[in-house]
């Protein structure tokens, strides 16, 4: 515990050497503060000059906004790990009491406890949409399952922070997947469920329905593969 203190205290430090890695912090907060004063402003203009109702999509909306947490969360921390790569830092953690797998535990752990507290304070203060804490809960855990992916990808595949921030353009195509099933009516389009972040929207999506529990564990087994997959791949980088 002491060990992840530490490197929290250190993760910290970067953060505020990196405005951008700052702002994403609290842009997901922003765009939540658009989504509950804005949207059914919006919803409203609509309807009276068209007959396009918004609010039947209000729950992709905020399922979206949702899954924007676990992509800033798992960058912001593929970056610390790729800044702490140029500097040579993760030699230094391997020589001490940390050692190199209690910081790659570190860098999977922290980005999960981050997200799962921010799943929350995003559905928490949406409030466009109902929901209920229990069902939420593991919905919650999905989410939260999704930001270390994103950092082992920058990780991983990313040689240094300029590699990182071109392949952050590719990680953010992910975020379509959920909602190109959500427009898109034909079997092909079924293909989006491979990604792992499709999940979460979906069960968010259809938590009233019989569902439920079908869509969780499914979300749950695809995230697992990837986490271990990337797991491995992002332990062999980092050696």
């Amino acid at each position: 515990m002491k060990k992840m203190l530490l490197l929290s205290i250190g993760d910290m430090k970067n953060i505020q050497r990196e405005p951008l890695l700052l702002f994403s912090l609290f842009g997901i907060f922003l765009l939540i503060a658009v989504i509950r004063f804005a949207l059914p402003e919006l919803h409203n203009t609509l309807l009276s000059y068209t007959s396009f109702p918004l609010q039947p999509h209000f729950r992709i909306i905020v399922s979206l906004a949702l899954l924007m947490a676990p992509f800033m969360i798992g960058i912001l921390y593929g970056f610390i790990i790729l800044d702490e790569r140029d500097e040579g830092v993760l030699l230094f953690y391997a020589v001490t009491p940390v050692t190199k797998t209690g910081y790659l535990f570190a860098r999977i752990l922290a980005p999960i406890i981050v997200t799962f507290l921010m799943s929350f304070a995003v559905v928490l203060l949406q409030g466009i949409v109902m929901w209920d804490f229990f069902t939420f809960l593991p919905i919650a855990v999905l989410f939260a399952l999704q930001s270390p992916i994103v950092t082992m990808l920058l990780a991983s595949l990313a040689s240094n922070k300029v590699e990182g921030l071109a392949l952050t353009k590719v990680v953010n195509l992910m975020l379509l997947a959920p909602l190109l099933h959500y427009l898109i009516n034909h079997p092909l389009i079924n293909i989006t469920m491979l990604f792992p972040v499709y999940w979460p929207v979906k069960v968010f999506l259809e938590s009233d329905s019989g569902s439920y529990w079908w869509n969780l564990f499914a979300g749950f087994l695809i995230t697992l593969i990837w986490l271990v997959f990337l797991e491995r791949l992002f332990r062999k980088r980092m050696e």
